[in-house]
């Protein structure tokens, strides 16, 4: 069974630094190999989070370079490491077009160059790259940023080098029937361009879910019964379609929480860790959650547990999304553990 964790990463100004802690210390891959995972994305947030020195391939070429050299420097001891393709500038825009593939001459594309940056820094541990654009919109029809053609290529140029391609793709709150759309949902064009979907349930952050009933968009709470229901659309629906395109793909799902489930107070000062806020009324702070107090948070979590349990599914590879800091695995665990008699991770 592959466990893939994310390690979070940013640039500071003159170098990267890592996001990562276990309570109030620097995590160690030592840390994650403890709690059994083996596969590690380092990422950054879609490409807002590292180094962008401009467009075209030469800046890309450098800029994925300086990030590769920063991974092997600091990131060793995990035989097996994917490394973000980041989409978006720090400002928020595309750092290239993904339209035009760049197996075409003439094409100068950032990415390219990134990816050959990457390439071009010896390190043993590579195993391949994660497309770092979420939206599983893309190259559909509310999703013509990204070309099918782009991503097909992309897929293509990285295993010539041996490699392999994943992708986490958010649905965020969209049910099955938008997700069982192709003219909505990208996924079900390009998912098996890629070697690992692990996609993202998303009802951890979101208390509504929005579907198509009878060509009308109606909302609807996002249930438990819901959340069965996409995963069992993803087990049984979207992985055999995927897997139409390529026998290889393997689909599955990203666990996920973050760090309001740690219960960390923030009383009547209103401090908390970066990037949380603070519930005045709980004293409690929160991330993305869609409940703040921290056991409610801790029941979504392990909802996704249960739900596999009820599709009857047990995926051999997940990854997994806890935000910053290890200590939320922790938590997850030894609850797990207690309530559902087994592992989280």
């Amino acid at each position: 069974m592959a466990k893939f964790a994310l390690w979070w990463v940013k640039w500071n100004g003159p170098n990267y630094e890592s996001r990562m802690t276990v309570g109030g210390k620097k995590a160690t891959v030592e840390d994650f190999r403890e709690r059994g995972f083996d596969r590690i994305v380092v990422l950054d947030g879609e490409g807002r989070g590292s180094r962008y020195t401009g467009p075209y391939y030469d800046s890309g070429r450098n800029d994925g370079k300086e990030f590769a050299r920063w991974v092997a420097d600091h990131i060793s001891g995990i035989p097996l490491l994917y490394l973000t393709i980041p989409f978006y500038r720090p400002d928020g825009s595309q750092r290239d077009q993904a339209l035009i593939s760049f197996g075409y001459s003439g094409v100068n594309s950032y990415y390219k160059g990134w990816i050959d940056g990457v390439l071009s820094v010896n390190n043993g541990n590579l195993k391949g790259f994660y497309w770092s654009y979420e939206s599983c919109l893309q190259t559909g029809n509310y999703g013509k940023n990204v070309s099918k053609e782009f991503i097909q290529y992309m897929y293509d140029y990285i295993h010539d080098h041996g490699l392999e391609l994943i992708w986490i793709p958010a649905t965020n709150d969209r049910g099955v029937s938008y997700l069982s759309d192709d003219a909505f949902d990208g996924i079900l064009k390009v998912g098996g361009y890629f070697d690992y979907v692990f996609v993202q349930p998303n009802y951890y952050q979101n208390k509504n879910c929005i579907e198509n009933i009878n060509g009308t968009e109606q909302t609807f709470p996002y249930s438990y019964k819901k959340l069965v229901e996409k995963i069992r659309y993803i087990h049984d629906g979207l992985q055999k379609q995927v897997r139409k395109q390529n026998p290889n793909t393997v689909v599955s799902i990203e666990m996920e929480a973050d760090r309001t489930v740690l219960g960390i107070p923030c009383r009547y000062s209103g401090r908390c860790p970066e990037n949380m806020g603070c519930d005045h009324n709980l004293k409690t702070c929160y991330e993305n959650c869609r409940e703040h107090e921290h056991g409610k948070a801790i029941n979504y979590a392990l909802d996704y547990m249960r739900a596999l349990h009820d599709t009857g599914w047990e995926p051999s590879d997940r990854a997994y999304y806890f935000s910053t800091d290890l200590k939320v695995i922790d938590v997850l665990q030894e609850r797990c553990r207690r309530e559902l008699n087994e592992p989280y991770v």
